[in-house]
């Protein structure tokens, strides 16, 4: 643990989607994964997908709603 934040070299190290475990006196204590690359997605890509996440049946959503709540 101590050589981990010592040398945060070892974190930058890692490839994107590389993991790193963390141990203290022996004993797995933190596992650290580097984030991917962000993806990119067109305006379509994202229409397409909140079409399908609200078409499922079941409950309706007033999404309006949903938003205004989220922003307070």
């Amino acid at each position: 643990m101590r050589e981990f934040f010592q040398s945060p070299s070892l974190a930058k190290s890692l490839h994107p989607g590389q993991t790193l475990m963390v141990t203290a006196r022996g004993k797995p204590d933190l596992l650290v994964t580097k984030a991917g690359g962000r993806v990119n997605k067109t305006a379509a890509e994202l229409r397409r997908e909140a079409k399908a996440l609200l078409s499922k049946p079941g409950r309706k959503v007033d999404t309006v709603a949903l938003l205004r709540k989220l922003r307070q």
